[in-house]
């Protein structure tokens, strides 16, 4: 048998007419590629689709304003299709795919296709199943490489289920005409079909958290988001990890299809976010509706495809956004992507200049909500799939505004407040921005039960994503144990030393100037020559005034590095003023050492950590009065903190990562179908 006899007899099953195999035939092209020569071309308009015979191809995504290609896959799997995007809108070529060793390939012209497929549209909804489920492969392999969750927030959750219950039973049937006459997937749909798909719908209302379908349950249906908010996730071969895929949104989306599953069965798990209405149609009455209207199945098989190649391309924006940890750049491909369609006008076109910015995100994401909901049919569809996309960013832009309000409120508070009032303050508005982004803290047991001790901890510098647009950067690390900590025990946050700020940082006076917490000059403070014996002097004030607090009942906050590193060099040597306090206090305080981690990360996916040690009092381990028994003492201690570190990190790891969900294991529906004796596919998604 010859390759188009094979191909023939996989795409119609029972075997199609010979007139139409004959004109089909006809059609077909031989073409012979060498190694390295280009077969399709990114964004270039889909004249052509291709049928590998033989060889192997690379595909590959060129992301706008960078240099490089993003590697999707390669394939070598015969009679895999190429080119198949031509069949939907934008009618442009997603990737580029290029020989990698010498080709050959079956080409036909898409129109000419086309115009087979109208005469024969019964034929051709064959055809285009055909290309579904090799392209469902694809989109498998795609979300097996999703090694990270691009996390649903909570914060995001409560966003997209903030919205009316479901549309009323007296309200359903105009409602559903709505939905489907704005609907993007069906704007291509004749109304006399929509007519009779209206016809064979079932409403069904689900409760927030009530599941519509697990992963590995029978797809069976049509279902069409009527009101309310749904999310995706999936569970990957090999792990436990739920992995969050998309959200729906915008009435009109397609949840699921009988067509859009693996052997049958659910590839995703879908659970409502809100009260949420779907319309249900069974794939039986589809199947009927489709052998009564031919035009109708044609145009739903096309539909499909091209449902599931945006699908793929959100996929694949996701891990551009990953790999580049630049969402701009993954919001700019998803625009190149769709530009053939959008409008000129479109606001979308705005979203990677504001992303670009920390201080322009809330403009973001305002733009995009106000898309979502009055949007052109293609916006508001894009504008849930940039939420998904930037639903990490969403958590960040919260906690920087928490950090801002952080800022505003010490410097804005009434001049008659005292210092007391204005750290309690600061306090209570760094527990809100906490709240906002993950965190872990273990060893509360080990915190003493009455304050007045020293609190030491390494120092981490902060992320360039959390300065304030004055340049000031808060001391995220040394704020969680005051608020996270001290203040949750001990109903005060304790008192920080500080290193005296530059001349030139406006924003560090303004700020901790109304704290009043104890200023040290620092290495990175003003340069100043001071004759010993006012250092003396300086040393000997400052062991008064943090002693008094000490002796009062006020737990003192020091880093003994004396200046801020990034977790992997932390800790650096420590200097010994924090010990030489301890020494000459009586009653003699507990040194109680915090390890810290990733306050110097963005928070996309990860997360702040915090492990409290046991206290010890430094007379028992040194004589603090012999300088080598201390300093002894000191190097050693260090030592063991870069252990509490590691742990710490190693804690922020754990939390960082998907939860697991018990009792579920993963389903492994793989396409091996595709696989038995045709190649290999290997897509790097």
């Amino acid at each position: 048998m010859t390759h188009l006899d094979n191909l023939a007899n996989l795409i119609w099953r029972p075997p199609a007419p010979r007139a139409f195999i004959a004109d089909w035939r006809k059609l077909a092209k031989p073409l012979s590629c060498s190694a390295g020569e280009m077969i399709t071309r990114q964004y270039h308009p889909a004249r052509d689709f291709y049928c590998l015979l033989d060889g192997e191809v690379e595909h590959t995504i060129q992301l706008q304003g960078q240099d490089e290609r993003f590697k999707v896959g390669d394939l070598s799997l015969r009679y895999f299709p190429l080119g198949w995007s031509g069949f939907s809108a934008p009618h442009r070529y997603a990737t580029s795919a290029r020989a990698i060793s010498d080709c050959k390939l079956l080409r036909w012209s898409i129109d000419e296709l086309h115009r087979l497929f109208v005469r024969a549209p019964s034929l051709g909804l064959q055809f285009y199943t055909y290309l579904l489920s090799n392209v469902l492969n694809l989109l498998a392999d795609a979300r097996q490489q999703l090694q990270r969750t691009p996390f649903a927030t909570g914060l995001l959750v409560d966003a997209l289920s903030d919205k009316p219950a479901g549309v009323n039973q007296a309200e359903s049937c105009e409602a559903v005409e709505d939905v489907l006459a704005h609907s993007l997937f069906f704007e291509v749909f004749p109304e006399f079909h929509l007519d009779k798909l209206r016809d064979l719908i079932e409403l069904r209302r689900y409760d927030k958290d009530e599941y519509l379908y697990q992963q590995g349950a029978q797809g069976h249906s049509l279902i069409v988001l009527i009101d309310g908010s749904v999310a995706a996730s999936f569970t990957a071969a090999g792990r436990q990890a739920d992995i969050y895929l998309r959200s729906y949104t915008t009435p009109g989306q397609i949840i699921a299809h009988p067509e859009l599953t693996l052997s049958g069965r659910h590839e995703e798990t879908a659970v409502a976010l809100g009260t949420t209405t779907v319309a249900l149609v069974s794939g039986a009455a589809l199947e009927r509706l489709a052998e009564q209207a031919p035009e109708f199945g044609l145009l739903l098989a096309q539909r499909l495809l091209w449902l599931v190649s945006s699908r793929l391309r959100t996929l694949r924006i996701q891990l551009i956004a990953q790999r580049y940890d630049r969402e701009e750049i993954a919001i700019q491909n998803l625009l190149a992507q769709v530009s053939p369609q959008l409008g000129i006008a479109s606001k979308l076109y705005k979203l990677p200049h504001l992303l670009a910015n920390r201080i322009t995100h809330g403009e973001a994401f305002t733009c995009l909500e106000a898309l979502r909901c009055s949007g052109s049919r293609l916006e508001r569809t894009l504008a849930g799939i940039c939420l998904d996309i930037l639903s990490e960013v969403w958590r960040e832009f919260r906690f920087y505004q928490g950090l801002l309000e952080v800022y505003q409120g010490v410097t804005r508070a009434p001049l008659e407040s005292d210092v007391h009032q204005v750290r309690q303050l600061c306090n209570r508005s760094f527990q809100r921005a906490f709240s906002t982004a993950r965190h872990v803290i273990r060893g509360v047991e080990n915190l003493p039960d009455e304050p007045g001790h020293i609190f030491i901890l390494n120092h981490l510098v902060s992320h360039p994503g959390h300065v304030l647009p004055n340049g000031f950067e808060l001391a995220l690390d040394t704020h969680f144990v005051s608020a996270m900590i001290l203040h949750p025990k001990y109903g005060d946050g304790g008192i920080r030393v500080v290193r005296r700020g530059r001349g030139e940082e406006h924003g560090h006076h303004s700020y901790y100037d109304r704290l009043g917490h104890i200023f040290v000059h620092t290495g990175e403070s003003d340069a100043r020559s001071v004759p010993p014996r006012e250092l003396a002097a300086d040393r000997a004030a400052f062991n008064e005034l943090a002693g008094g607090y000490l002796r009062r009942g006020i737990n003192l906050i020091i880093c003994p590095e004396g200046t801020s590193k990034w977790s992997r060099e932390s800790p650096v040597p420590f200097r010994k003023g924090a010990f030489h306090l301890a020494a000459t206090l009586d009653p003699e305080p507990l040194i109680v050492p915090v390890a810290v981690a990733n306050f110097d990360k963005r928070l996309k996916h990860n997360a702040f950590a915090a492990v409290i040690h046991e206290p010890f009092r430094l007379s028992e381990h040194c004589n603090p009065y012999d300088k080598e028994s201390l300093a002894n003492f000191v190097d050693a201690f260090r030592d063991t903190f870069h252990a509490y570190v590691a742990e710490a990190m190693a804690l922020a790891e754990e939390a960082g990562s998907p939860s697991e969900r018990a009792g579920r294991q993963p389903d492994k529906l793989r396409a091996a179908r595709w696989r038995k004796d045709y190649g290999r596919l290997t897509f790097d998604l």
